[in-house]
């Protein structure tokens, strides 16, 4: 009841209905979800000598429980929580409630307890009878309680063993018994988390990462509920859509097979029935029978339908996301019961393509692209971690502005990443809705994973679970069986080399014949790859770990570089794919405000600064970045220089990643037959959202606010963009980049401006055109032209930059840096002031003018409190007299708190510069 309620509150904010839960009929149902306050579930615990009891939320977990009790005074994200807190996840804790079935119930002749979801290794009792026991958060597990469950008042206890002393100890335990460590032995001092993640089947960064904190936490995190039943019931169904012909059409010339695979759970002895597939709303449907039992419970049916019934699901920018409901259902013969489930479909193709560039030059390499509907597509988006550290604390209304926001920044792919969780119904519900394709990670990631039996066969449960729950989506484009991990055996990163066929081969076992082969197996719709980055099938052909892992010529890769010219796009390799790439930097700072008492104690290279960045050196690669590209503080660390800091961390991220991001788009029709380098077809950045307040590679905080690189990012996503570049030779070229399926043709203003004057050195306008997945050149300045306006590398007296804008509005204006501004004494004081401020009738949409007296560089607006809403621009190099912003606020507040929140920046505000 509880989960229905969860997804029906989503329903609210989106225009279709969220798939539903199996709905039963005759057969009975007793829900075990309760609310902390009602007081009907206990967590216990011993730490020491000390002994917790406290009322408990059942989905839930142990840290919330805490923190509500007031064992835990404070918010877990504050100070030093993290380190503060580790004895909770070092504990034993076991929850547990009392329950009263009904006569029906117990009249039943199968009795099971449904476990959707337990945080983590657990033993469950009921009547203190162990009826079974988990040891994977991803596994739904069903356990049968008819012979435990009795008249009258019963017993319900989940004994949870620490998460941290499980794997701590199974790490020993797999030395001991096979002679070699399951690598690495321990995290980098900087993640201040807590080792060997990769020994329990539990949301890996949850022992930390070196974007989050470490909270290993334990409970039912999921609903969980008793079941009575005489006959069959349907649990999980896949969805299988074939066209007619390629490309589908929205015509009756193109028919759809849509196959509904249903997987029941059947009584041992035989039973017949009907199964049942309708489209929501219509009178008929196609309806076969059945016969089923305990070695017989797979059964598929079959609808054919017309595309003109069946508009075609598109990602989002490249038309509707139509999505139709269909019941599935299950009538008995044999017994008195229904089994109902309902599942949203969006007819649409989807293929990943690896053919060879050239079938007569294959050192050239193959293409890594998908294509929709036979559509091409270029993967715009990025990599979602947990929004949430504590599973319990992620809401409805934060999944949907998560998303919603990503679609705004011109997403059309998240990719899962292999270190989280596999997301909420309502995140893949969502997606469908959106348009925003998912690639989906398996949980396993920057390590060596065990490849033992009973391993294996928990992680085959774990692809059995997850398959049949997102499979249906039309939103999942593909499977990944890891993060990171062939590049991490290949290149020795854990010290594997000593043993490295030892290892290999637990990776084949694991990658392949366990995650691959049981995917192919339940969703061959799908390209499952064997890695994350890969060469593809290029990493097949060579026994499933290249030699050259993250070779640009196949596959994906994540590259980074934060000691290079990140503002230089000559730095970033040129691959076919890139499924992470990013820059870090710090939340705003009244966003850090919220998690100290101390913020004044707070310097770059402060103990709570650094609490706060687990990336190992990042505190300096921030500052280094920040030296070679902007004036840099005298005072740098310092209090007062603090703000400053984390201001121009914000820029340096921006600009890093808006560079790379625009050089891999520019690659889309451009190749190197020389070292067979180009074709780019993904930008797939790290990250999309934040899971504390504190330094990371985030687009968004966790509050909502949008980072200045979120508004950067928009840009360089935008369907047309004009995207200027230096050339070796000093001239600079604007390619104009389109993935926009129909042709553009408009006129652009080019314009030179350097920091002494509003008024720019060139100024003029060209016609220009573009075509789909095409980046021309449409025009060059010269190096001579540059030099002569003053702008050359050697004669520019004050830092130079080139603007490109269009008349339309939904096409933004870009800009390119010739000199960096790094000294004081270019920056003019530009006296940007609030002239005028409005509000809209609802107190949701606001202006503010803003007026300048000198280019203003990097200008930067922020709401001091207010995080539910955002910007139409943000770090822009403003160039004008007076510009006008927009603030679109999801909920309503006066026009005097909005201006008294106004907080603007720009690259002069910054403390006493070098």
């Amino acid at each position: 009841m509880i989960r229905l309620i969860a997804i029906l509150v989503v329903s609210c904010y989106t225009t279709h209905v969220v798939t539903s839960p199996v709905v039963n009929t005759g057969i009975i149902a007793l829900n075990l979800n309760a609310e902390r306050d009602l007081g009907v579930w206990t967590a216990t615990g011993r730490n020491g000598t000390t002994d917790y009891s406290v009322a408990a939320g059942v989905p839930g977990g142990i840290y919330s429980d805490l923190e509500a009790n007031q064992v835990l005074t404070t918010p877990i994200y504050h100070d030093y929580n993290d380190l503060e807190s580790k004895w909770v996840g070092r504990t034993n804790w076991t929850f547990s409630r009392q329950f009263t079935p009904s006569n029906e119930l117990l009249a039943k002749s199968r009795i099971v307890l449904v476990c959707e979801g337990l945080d983590t290794v657990a033993d469950v009792y009921v009547n203190n009878i162990l009826v079974g026991s988990s040891q994977n958060q991803f596994v739904r597990y069903i356990f049968n309680i008819k012979f435990a469950i009795q008249l009258g008042v019963n017993s319900l206890r989940v004994e949870f063993r620490s998460p941290v002393e499980y794997a701590q100890s199974g790490y020993i335990r797999h030395d001991q018994i096979y002679g070699y460590p399951v690598l690495p032995d321990a995290l980098v001092p900087e993640f201040r988390g807590e080792n060997q993640a990769q020994m329990i089947r539990k949301t890996q960064s949850t022992f930390s990462w070196d974007w989050g904190p470490s909270y290993p936490t334990t409970g039912i995190w999921k609903s969980i509920f008793i079941e009575g039943l005489n006959g069959a019931v349907i649990r999980d169904v896949l969805i299988f859509t074939n066209s007619s012909q390629t490309p589908p059409d929205e015509t009756d010339a193109t028919v759809w097979n849509l196959t509904a695979r249903v997987y029941f759970e059947s009584a041992p002895v035989s039973e017949s029935g009907t199964l049942t597939l309708k489209r929501s709303g219509d009178a008929e449907g196609v309806s076969v029978p059945v016969t089923l039992s305990s070695s017989s419970n797979v059964h598929d049916v079959t609808a054919m339908v017309p595309g003109s019934i069946a508009k075609l699901w598109w990602p989002n920018g490249y038309g509707d996301q139509n999505l139709y409901t269909y019941d599935i259902s299950y009538s008995s013969d044999s017994f008195n019961e229904t089994s109902t489930k309902s599942v949203r479909v969006g007819f649409r193709t989807v293929v990943l393509i690896q053919d060879l560039i050239n079938e007569t030059t294959p050192d050239w390499g193959r293409h890594f692209y998908f294509k929709v509907n036979d559509l091409p597509l270029y993967s715009k988006g990025s990599n979602s971690i947990p929004i949430h550290v504590l599973p319990e604390r992620i809401t409805p209304e934060m999944t949907q502005w998560l998303l919603q926001s990503a679609k705004e920044v011109h997403s059309n792919m998240i990719r899962v990443w292999g270190g989280g969780m596999y997301e909420s119904d309502v995140f893949y519900d969502l997606a469908d809705e959106m348009g925003i394709f998912i690639w989906e990670d398996f949980m396993f990631a920057c390590a060596m994973y065990p490849a033992t039996p009973d391993f294996l066969a928990n992680v085959m449960e774990e692809v059995d679970t997850q398959v049949k729950r997102l499979q249906h989506h039309p939103s999942l484009a593909m499977w990944a069986a890891n993060n990171e991990n062939e590049g991490a055996l290949r290149q020795n990163w854990y010290g594997t080399e000593s043993r490295f066929e030892t290892y290999k081969a637990d990776f084949i076992k694991l990658y392949v014949d366990t995650i691959i082969s049981n995917v192919t197996f339940l969703d061959p719709s799908r390209e499952c790859i064997s890695s994350s980055p890969t060469n593809g099938y290029q990493s097949e052909l060579e026994g499933w770990v290249a030699q050259n892992p993250g070779d640009q010529r196949y596959g994906d890769m994540h590259p980074y570089d934060y000691t290079s010219d990140s503002w230089d796009y000559r730095v970033f390799r040129k691959p076919r794919y890139t499924s992470e790439y990013g820059y870090q930097s710090f939340p705003y700072i009244e966003t850090l405000r919220k998690v100290t008492d101390n913020l004044a104690e707070w310097t770059w290279e402060s103990d709570f600064a650094e609490n706060r960045q687990h990336h190992p050196r990042g505190q300096e690669e921030i500052r280094n970045l920040t030296r070679s590209h902007l004036p840099f503080p005298l005072n740098y660390n310092s209090s007062e220089a603090f703000p400053s800091m984390l201001y121009m961390a914000q820029i340096i991220h921006s600009m890093s990643q808006k560079t790379q991001t625009e050089r891999y788009r520019r690659l889309v029709d451009k190749f190197n037959e020389t070292d067979g380098t180009g074709f780019n077809m993904g930008a797939l950045y790290w990250q999309l959202n934040d899971i504390w307040e504190g330094c990371s590679w985030a687009t968004f905080e966790i509050n909502g606010r949008w980072k200045m690189f979120a508004y950067y990012i928009q840009r360089a996503f935008s369907p047309i963009l004009a995207s200027p570049y230096k050339q070796d030779n000093g001239d600079v070229s604007v390619d104009l980049i389109s993935d926009r399926v129909a042709p553009f043709a408009g006129e652009m203003r080019f314009r030179v401006f350097n920091l002494a004057s509003l008024t720019p050195l060139i100024d003029l306008r060209a016609g220009v055109e573009t075509s789909y997945l095409t980046s021309p050149e449409v025009y060059r300045f010269t190096a001579d032209e540059l030099t002569a306006v003053g702008c050359g590398e050697a004669n520019a007296a004050s830092p130079c930059f080139v603007v490109v804008s269009f008349a339309e509005p939904e096409i933004p204006d870009n800009f390119l840096w010739l000199q960096y501004p790094t000294n004081k004494e270019w920056v003019k004081n530009p006296s940007i002031r609030a002239t005028q401020y409005t509000a809209s009738p609802d107190l949701k949409t606001f202006t503010i003018t803003l007026s300048s007296q000198e280019v203003a560089p990097f200008v930067f607006v922020n709401l001091k409190e207010h995080t539910n809403g955002k910007f139409n621009d943000n770090g822009f190099i403003m160039i004008e007299s007076s510009k006008v912003l927009t603030y679109k606020s999801r909920d309503p507040m006066s026009l005097q708190d909005f201006m008294d929140q106004v907080d603007i920046l720009s690259l002069y505000d910054v403390t006493p510069f070098a």
